[in-house]
Protein backbone atom coordinates (compact mmCIF):
# COMPACT_ATOMS: atom_id res chain seq x y z
CA UNK A 1 0.00 0.00 0.00
CA UNK A 2 1.49 3.34 -0.99
CA UNK A 3 1.33 6.48 1.15
CA UNK A 4 -1.32 7.88 -1.22
CA UNK A 5 -3.55 4.81 -0.70
CA UNK A 6 -3.55 5.07 3.09
CA UNK A 7 -6.55 6.51 4.89
CA UNK A 8 -6.33 10.15 5.98
CA UNK A 9 -6.86 9.30 9.65
CA UNK A 10 -4.49 7.64 12.10
CA UNK A 11 -5.94 4.14 11.57
CA UNK A 12 -3.71 2.10 9.31
CA UNK A 13 -0.68 4.43 9.63
CA UNK A 14 2.61 3.16 10.98
CA UNK A 15 3.10 4.47 14.54
CA UNK A 16 6.07 6.62 13.51
CA UNK A 17 4.08 8.43 10.83
CA UNK A 18 1.07 8.87 13.13
CA UNK A 19 3.37 10.37 15.77
CA UNK A 20 4.98 12.71 13.22
CA UNK A 21 1.57 13.91 12.04
CA UNK A 22 0.43 14.55 15.62
CA UNK A 23 3.58 16.50 16.50
CA UNK A 24 3.37 18.54 13.29
CA UNK A 25 -0.27 19.35 14.03
CA UNK A 26 0.81 20.59 17.47
CA UNK A 27 3.61 22.74 16.02
CA UNK A 28 6.35 20.45 17.30
CA UNK A 29 7.92 19.37 14.02
CA UNK A 30 11.40 20.38 15.23
CA UNK A 31 11.04 17.72 17.93
CA UNK A 32 10.41 15.08 15.27
CA UNK A 33 13.35 16.29 13.20
CA UNK A 34 15.66 16.34 16.24
CA UNK A 35 14.66 12.75 16.94
CA UNK A 36 15.54 11.84 13.36
CA UNK A 37 18.89 13.64 13.72
CA UNK A 38 19.60 11.66 16.91
CA UNK A 39 18.78 8.41 15.13
CA UNK A 40 21.14 9.18 12.22
CA UNK A 41 23.88 10.96 14.23
CA UNK A 42 26.40 8.15 14.81
CA UNK A 43 26.11 6.92 11.22
CA UNK A 44 26.73 10.46 9.94
CA UNK A 45 29.61 11.51 12.23
CA UNK A 46 31.11 8.12 13.10
CA UNK A 47 31.53 6.44 16.48
CA UNK A 48 34.55 8.45 17.64
CA UNK A 49 32.92 11.85 17.10
CA UNK A 50 29.55 10.69 18.46
CA UNK A 51 31.16 9.94 21.82
CA UNK A 52 32.25 13.59 22.12
CA UNK A 53 29.52 15.49 20.25
CA UNK A 54 25.75 15.26 20.85
CA UNK A 55 22.84 17.02 19.11
CA UNK A 56 20.85 18.96 21.73
CA UNK A 57 18.37 21.31 20.04
CA UNK A 58 17.02 22.38 16.68
CA UNK A 59 15.74 25.91 16.10
CA UNK A 60 14.97 27.40 12.68
CA UNK A 61 17.09 24.76 10.89
CA UNK A 62 20.11 25.42 13.15
CA UNK A 63 21.27 22.33 15.04
CA UNK A 64 22.93 22.92 18.40
CA UNK A 65 25.64 20.35 19.10
CA UNK A 66 27.22 20.02 22.53
CA UNK A 67 30.82 18.80 22.73
CA UNK A 68 32.87 17.78 25.75
CA UNK A 69 36.01 19.84 25.05
CA UNK A 70 36.92 22.93 23.00
CA UNK A 71 39.12 20.81 20.72
CA UNK A 72 36.06 18.79 19.73
CA UNK A 73 34.20 21.99 18.88
CA UNK A 74 37.01 22.84 16.47
CA UNK A 75 36.98 19.33 15.01
CA UNK A 76 33.19 19.27 14.55
CA UNK A 77 33.29 22.73 12.97
CA UNK A 78 35.88 21.42 10.51
CA UNK A 79 33.56 18.50 9.69
CA UNK A 80 30.37 20.60 9.60
CA UNK A 81 29.89 20.63 5.80
CA UNK A 82 30.09 16.84 5.66
CA UNK A 83 27.84 16.47 8.70
CA UNK A 84 25.19 18.73 7.18
CA UNK A 85 25.46 16.89 3.85
CA UNK A 86 25.06 13.52 5.59
CA UNK A 87 22.02 14.72 7.52
CA UNK A 88 20.55 16.15 4.33
CA UNK A 89 21.01 12.79 2.58
CA UNK A 90 19.01 11.12 5.36
CA UNK A 91 16.42 13.77 6.23
CA UNK A 92 15.93 15.66 2.98
CA UNK A 93 14.40 19.12 3.28
CA UNK A 94 13.89 18.69 7.05
CA UNK A 95 17.65 18.51 7.66
CA UNK A 96 19.40 21.29 9.58
CA UNK A 97 21.26 23.80 7.45
CA UNK A 98 23.73 25.06 10.05
CA UNK A 99 25.46 23.93 13.24
CA UNK A 100 25.89 25.85 16.48
CA UNK A 101 28.51 24.39 18.77
CA UNK A 102 28.78 24.71 22.52
CA UNK A 103 31.15 23.19 25.04
CA UNK A 104 29.48 21.34 27.90
CA UNK A 105 29.94 22.83 31.33
CA UNK A 106 32.19 20.64 33.41
CA UNK A 107 33.82 19.16 30.33
CA UNK A 108 31.47 16.30 29.45
CA UNK A 109 28.18 16.34 27.60
CA UNK A 110 25.12 14.72 29.08
CA UNK A 111 24.53 11.36 27.45
CA UNK A 112 21.72 11.05 24.95
CA UNK A 113 19.09 8.59 26.15
CA UNK A 114 17.52 6.46 23.47
CA UNK A 115 14.38 4.42 23.59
Amino acid sequence: MSDDDRPAGPIGLPIGEATRRLLRARGLEATVTLGDVLTAWEDVVGPQVSVHAHPRALHAAALTVEVDEPAWATHVQFLSDGILRGLSDRLGERAPTSLNLRVARGGSPRPVRRG
